[in-house]
């Protein structure tokens, strides 16, 4: 028997003792189901590919944890595609330095505005990294963006209704996190 006749759950134990060829098989096998992933996802080629590689480092690196009849390896990896491309997604996000921003020529008005603005948006931040991953990654999906909350679960990998509560528990927590420094919040 080969190693193409073996089960992916087979393969799997044998890429967990170390078995290159059965690495290669499982490879082979999924490679274009996780860059079609990849690709849904990132629309990038270069960035799925990248993806498609981690996915498979990481089926490497963990198979030997892998327990026969916990799952269908096919959810697995999409489990974990889907998670890297999360990860790709908020690297590529953008970001911008305050103090790149030119600040206007001669107008307090505008100076104010905009530190005011600076101010509130490094407490909202703030506020935010007091909220679980699931919950920021549940506000940063649906709210900066502008993601509906059904394809939002399906990224995350939970139900409507559980990324419902994760949305009102983070909601919660940033009204208790801004409310205590209500004072230092300016409306603009």
């Amino acid at each position: 028997m080969t190693h193409s006749d073996l089960s992916d759950d087979e393969l799997l134990a044998l890429i967990g003792q170390g078995q290159q060829k059965a690495g290669a098989v499982l490879v082979e096998r999924h490679l274009s189901y996780v860059l079609h992933i990849c690709r849904r996802k990132l629309g990038h080629e270069a960035e799925a590919e990248e993806a498609a590689q981690d996915v498979f480092t990481s089926v490497w690196k963990n198979a030997v944890n892998w327990q026969p009849g916990q799952a269908k390896v096919s959810t697995w990896l999409y489990r974990i595609a889907v998670n890297r491309c999360i990860d790709i997604l908020r690297r590529r996000r953008p970001t911008t330095d305050i103090a790149a921003i030119a600040e206007p020529a001669d107008e307090r008005a505008d100076i104010e505005k905009a530190a005011q603005v600076s101010d509130r948006n490094r407490l909202i931040r703030s506020a935010l990294t007091t909220l679980t991953d699931d919950q920021q990654q549940a506000i940063e999906l649906v709210y900066f963006k502008e993601m509906k909350q059904r394809d939002a679960a399906e990224l995350m990998g939970v139900t409507l209704a559980a990324l419902e509560s994760i949305l009102r528990r983070a909601r919660s927590g940033l009204h208790q996190q801004l409310a205590a420094q209500r004072d230092n919040l300016e409306v603009v």
